[in-house]
């Protein structure tokens, strides 16, 4: 077996058809509005940097996102992934039958800041776009955003990869506070890092689309970050496949269960 340097094609076919899969899913729920010419302004992604909703700031807790094809809109809602159809004409803009996944993401923080952007984004009735800005504003809405910078595939060797979600079926939720787990694949098979409440030290081989991990500790660890240790154990001693999109690190288990890292 050797060292992977990078998820293996198939792995990444497989994920981008899951994704495919997943978005047409969600476009059959809803019926698609008039869309908009694939020169217009409004067409590309979009990352939300400010909002205010009711007179208050919107909560940023993670990132959203917004993509605008010529007849749907789909993104990211901090927890969530959100599918629409849209109206557009002039500066007067509005969505159609908007679905999303649903996940229970954990943070209460972004659950509430999901609700909210997603209730404004139902309010929403213009659009004024600028050369990398996007202004969208309803009754009492007003969300800005900007051009989502295209960001390269990190490599997954070598690369200080940062652990902030931890996925169980269709519960996402964050790291325990106060602990940093982390995970770095070097290239001659050897694996450091650590869980939150252990340091590790192990060896890495691809077997096909999937890590081969060897030398993890299999007795328990005290302390808050307990649980979180058993899962990242359990996640890599399973055979898992290991994703990388621009910074975004998915390491995912047969069974579902699945840890999130950010190159950081």
């Amino acid at each position: 077996m050797e060292p992977l340097h990078r998820p293996a094609r198939s792995s990444r076919v497989r994920r981008a058809g899951l994704l495919l899969a997943a978005l047409a899913l969600l476009a059959a729920c809803g019926t698609a509005g008039a869309g908009a010419p694939a020169a217009s302004p409004l067409v590309g992604e979009w990352e939300l940097r400010e909002g205010t909703v009711d007179g208050a700031p919107l909560p940023m807790p993670t990132t959203a996102t917004l993509v605008v094809s010529p007849d749907r809109v789909t993104g990211r809602a901090f927890c969530n992934s959100y599918d629409a159809g849209y109206d557009s004409a002039g500066e007067a803009f509005s969505l159609a039958d908007l679905s999303m996944t649903e996940a229970a993401c954990l943070d209460a923080g972004a659950m509430a800041a999901e609700q909210t952007y997603v209730r404004a984004l139902t309010t929403v009735s213009a659009a004024r776009v600028g050369e990398d800005l996007l202004v969208l504003t309803g009754p009492d809405v007003e969300l800005r955003f900007g051009r989502a910078e295209e960001v390269p595939d990190r490599e997954l060797t070598g690369t200080r990869w940062v652990l902030d979600t931890l996925v169980d079926g269709q519960t996402a939720s964050s790291t325990v506070a106060g602990t940093t787990a982390v995970l770095v694949l070097a290239a001659d098979g050897t694996l450091t890092g650590s869980t939150g409440c252990r340091d590790l030290a192990g060896s890495w081989a691809a077997d096909g689309d999937e890590l081969r991990i060897t030398g993890l500790p299999t007795d328990g660890c005290a302390g808050p970050a307990a649980a979180q240790d058993g899962a990242v154990l359990a996640v890599l001693a399973a055979g898992p496949v290991a994703t990388v999109d621009e910074d975004r690190l998915r390491v995912t288990a047969p069974d579902g269960r699945g840890l999130g890292y950010r190159a950081g």
